[in-house]
Parts: structure tokens; C-alpha cells; sequence
């Protein structure tokens, strides 16, 4: 969540803008009102210069805006003032961004969880003529391993620091090469994303893309963790992804993707899953390697304002036969709805289900996941629901002011006693039940606000009552109480010329 505070520098619209940043909720709620017209959605991350059209334009018709719409602009144009500042004779400007900032979080449930954490980010980014861009964050945690993001180990006692971010990224033109390490994640869905998303640890890997005004179609490699096989030399692993997101009206996005996560003791890179544009399901098929091969197909339609539809099918494992096992699949439904005076009033809420299954495999490390938790269970790649759940959540916000949101959140989350890593020997069963097993339950209700002071400083408290029967799939625990939920962020950079 970075701010900049101007140091007598141009800004960098070549430089991407990380994927858990608050400028992807906000540009979601402004896109479902119809702006960003042209503006890939589904695919992040986006760079900071593809925003500034938009923002320009806003700021030309502002008294025709509503109220809602003012505050996020607004905070939008806070955000990229010093890129709305440049003009196209400081384009070729070297620059170099330095930013440091406290973080603090707290969880609280009365007989349950009791987190508090605190730290700190450091940033740091060198942009040549917004067509090549170095970028650095370096994240520091009294206890960092709590986060499925965490990629490290404890430097002493719970002291947590590792290199979250450090990637290089070149333009030209219309095609866009990444390399280093950073999240990827596709999808409309502002909560969750089924087939990439960013609750793993980032990626160490290649992003190449093509990007138009309405189209992109990308090609995504990495590396994964190697599993240790006993006996056996490591099992190296690997995932490669292609996309293509298409916008072909202003009110409707579609992408379809595909990605086939493979390995093995001692086996190299697949040659033919670098290609782009070969699919990999009839691939794996054909070689009768029994690689692991995902689809999605994703779409966002706006049939009037203030309203938006989207959604998400994810397929796994697809029986070509359609009957000798159960589809394996995923899907996300979701809605966005702007009214009240001013229009300040936005609801956000989706249902999202992931069938029993669904990401794992017969092959221990073909299963769809990245690294560990603290815990020893495997980080999915995909929804941060992992396997055999769903969830329903809706998220009320009320713009009270240009700092303020009041917010709200409703949520039921039903999980079943399938993991990624659970034993997938032969033929999958049919007839099993969803959630299967004894079902853990989860009933959240909360209050709270988001205090944002341009980006610099965004706080975000949640107070509310949640419950949870049958918690670890244990039949009989259960545990309720008063929740607490605090997050806060602070980040001040200066950029300055080179």
C-alpha cells in the first residue's frame, strides 16, 4: 500500500503496482460504475501508467461525478500525483524510489485465536524511461510465518525477514518480460481468485505479455518448491500458465486460462509446455505423463448501472469421458451494487465453491500447491479456501468521507475433511458427499471502519461475534466469542532523480 510524497521527481507509470495494494478495491468499485472502460481487469498486476488516462479524465469531468465516486478518486489521485505531474518530455527520466513503513495487525477471538504482530516494509524501485523498472520489498515481522505469503525461516526466536518482492520488468511497446520474484494473480473477484492467486508465496519466474487496448494474451513460468522423496533424489516441480483476457464492449471482460503444474525426481523443464499457445491438457494426454492440467474461464458483464456480475469456472482434472469420475471443479459468483444518497453506499458479495478434490492428485507432487505453512500443510496455489468448501460473504462499505469508510462484513464458511495433500490412490469416488466428512463451520459478523490518509496511512478494525462448530474437522470442539480484527499499514516514500 504505497504513497509517494514528491521530492522534486517525476513519478514512474512503468513500474507495476503490487497486487495486494488498495488501488485494486478501489478501481474495482469505479469500474463497476463504468470507468476504466478499456482497462484490463482480470489480469494483475497493471502498471501505475495505465491508470493515468483514466484519472486525467476524471479529473476533467469531476463535477459530474458522484459523491462516492469523488472520495475514490480522490485517494486515487493522491496516489499518482506525481505521475499525473510528468509530461511526456520527463517520460525518459531515471528515477529511483526509497520508502520505508510500520505495520501492526491484531487477532483477537474470545476462546480462540489471540495474534498480535507488529514490523515494518522497506521498499525501493529504479525506473529507466518507463521502459525498464527494477523493484525491491523487503518485509520485517515480530512473527511473519502466520502469513501464507511467508517464504523463510526465523532469525531469532520469532524475529521473521525475507526478501518478499525483487523483480525486473521491461516494455517495449506492447510487450511486457518480467523477471524475479512476485505475485501473479487472475481474476475479478476483489476476495479471492480460484486458479492463481496471490495467498501462496510469490513466484520466482518468468511473466511475458502482449497488451492491446482490449486484449492481452500472456505466457507465465516458475519454478516451485522440489518435494522430498524418501529414497530418492527431490522431486523438482514446476507450473506454466497462459492467458488470454479480452475486453469486447466496455461493460464485458472474458479470459480463459490454463495452467499444468508437473515434475518429478530429476525431471527438467517440459520443453513443450513453453510453448504458448499448445494445449497443455491434449499435451499430457498424448505423452501419457499424468502432469496436473487446470482450466478457468472468467467473466465480468455490467447490464446497467449501478449493478455488476461476474464469475468464475475452474476445472480440474476434466474427463474427457464425462463419466468415468466427478468433475472436478470450482466455481465463483459475485455481485457489485452502488446506491444510497451520493451513491456512496457499495455491496459487495459472492458465493464461492470449491467441490471435494479439487486441486489434488494422484501423484504426491503434481498436488496444486506452493510451499508450507507453519503448520506443515500445503499452501494452495489457487483459492485461499483450499479444497471441498465454500463461502458466502457480503461486504457493505458506506464512503462517510475522503478518510473515512464505515464497513461491514457477513460471512459463512463451510469447510469439509478433503486437503490438497490428501491421499488421491486410483479412480476418484463418486457419490461423496460436499463438504464431506465431518464439516468445520464458520459464521462471522462484523462492524468496523477504513481510515485511509492518501496512501501513506490506511487502517482498517473490524469488531464482530464469530463462530466455529466442528473446528479442525473435529467433531464437538466448537468455539465462539467477540472478534477483533485490526490491520494498519504506513508507507512514506520520496522519489528522486537520477
Amino acid at each position: 500500500m504505497a504513497s509517494s510524497v514528491s521530492a522534486g521527481a517525476a513519478g514512474s507509470p512503468g513500474e507495476d503496482i503490487s497486487v495486494d495494494s488498495w488501488v485494486y478495491d478501489a478501481v474495482f468499485e469505479l469500474s463497476s460504475h463504468g470507468h476504466f472502460p478499456a482497462l484490463l481487469l482480470h489480469t494483475r498486476p497493471w502498471s501505475r501508467g495505465s491508470l493515468i488516462p483514466y484519472l486525467r479524465e476524471a479529473q476533467d469531468k469531476w463535477d459530474d461525478l458522484t459523491i462516492g465516486d469523488q472520495i475514490l478518486f480522490s485517494r486515487l489521485l493522491d496516489e499518482f500525483h506525481e505521475e499525473l505531474a510528468t509530461g511526456e518530455s520527463d517520460s525518459s527520466d531515471e528515477t529511483v524510489r526509497l520508502g520505508i513503513g510500520p505495520t501492526a495487525r491484531t487477532d483477537q477471538v474470545r476462546q480462540g485465536v489471540a495474534r498480535n504482530r507488529a514490523g515494518f516494509d522497506a521498499i525501493g524501485s529504479f525506473s529507466a524511461a518507463n521502459a525498464l523498472t527494477a523493484r525491491i520489498r523487503v518485509r520485517f515481522d515480530t512473527d511473519g510465518r502466520y502469513d501464507t505469503q511467508f517464504a523463510g525461516e526465523y532469525w531469532k526466536e520469532k524475529f521473521t525477514a525475507w526478501v518478499e518482492q525483487a523483480v525486473v520488468t521491461a516494455r517495449v511497446g506492447r510487450f511486457t518480460g518480467a523477471f524475479g520474484r512476485e505475485y501473479w494473480r487472475w481474476g475479478r473477484s476483489p476476495v479471492d481468485a480460484m486458479l492463481v492467486s496471490d495467498h501462496s508465496p510469490p513466484f520466482n519466474g518468468l511473466r511475458l505479455q502482449y497488451r492491446s487496448r482490449r486484449w492481452s494474451f500472456a505466457l507465465h513460468a516458475t519454478m516451485l518448491d522440489s518435494m522430498q522423496i524418501v529414497g530418492s533424489e527431490a522431486a523438482k516441480r514446476y507450473l506454466i500458465g497462459h492467458r488470454l483476457d479480452w475486453r469486447p464492449r466496455a461493460n464485458l471482460e472474458l479470459a480463459i486460462s490454463e495452467v499444468i503444474l508437473f515434475g518429478g525426481p530429476g525431471r527438467p523443464w517440459a520443453l513443450n509446455y513453453l510453448n504458448p499457445v499448445i494445449p497443455y491438457y491434449w499435451e499430457q494426454l498424448n505423452n501419457n505423463t499424468n502432469d496436473n492440467p487446470l482450466w478457468n474461464i472468467e467473466a465480468s458483464w455490467r447490464p446497467w448501472y449501478p449493478l455488476e456480475i461476474y464469475g468464475e469456472l475452474m476445472i480440474d482434472d476434466f474427463q474427457i469421458d464425462l463419466h468415468s469420475e466427478p468433475q472436478q471443479i470450482g466455481v465463483l459468483i459475485g455481485g457489485a451494487w452502488t446506491g444510497g444518497p451520493g451513491q456512496r453506499l457499495f455491496i459487495n458479495s459472492e458465493y464461492e465453491r470449491i467441490n471435494t478434490f479439487v486441486y489434488g492428485q494422484g501423484i504426491w507432487w503434481n498436488h496444486y500447491y506452493h510451499r508450507r505453512d507453519v503448520d506443515g500443510n500445503m499452501i494452495g496455489i489457487g483459492s485461499n479456501l483450499g479444497t471441498d468448501a465454500d463461502r458466502i460473504t457480503i461486504r457493505p462499505r458506506w464512503h462517510q468521507s475522503r478518510y473515512v469508510d464505515l464497513i461491514a462484513l457477513l460471512e459463512k464458511v463451510r469447510h469439509g475433511s478433503d486437503r490438497i495433500d490428501s491421499v488421491q490412490a486410483g479412480v476418484v469416488a463418486k457419490g461423496v458427499p460436499f463438504p464431506s466428512g465431518i464439516v468445520e463451520s464458520r459464521t462471522t459478523g462484523a462492524v468496523g471502519a477504513h481510515i485511509q490518509y492518501r496512501g501513506n496511512v490506511i487502517i482498517d478494525a473490524l469488531v464482530g461475534y464469530e463462530r466455529v462448530t466442528n473446528v479442525g474437522n473435529v467433531e464437538g470442539i466448537d468455539r465462539e466469542g467477540v472478534l477483533l480484527r485490526v490491520r494498519m499499514t504506513a508507507l512514506v516514500w520520496r522519489t528522486f532523480g537520477v
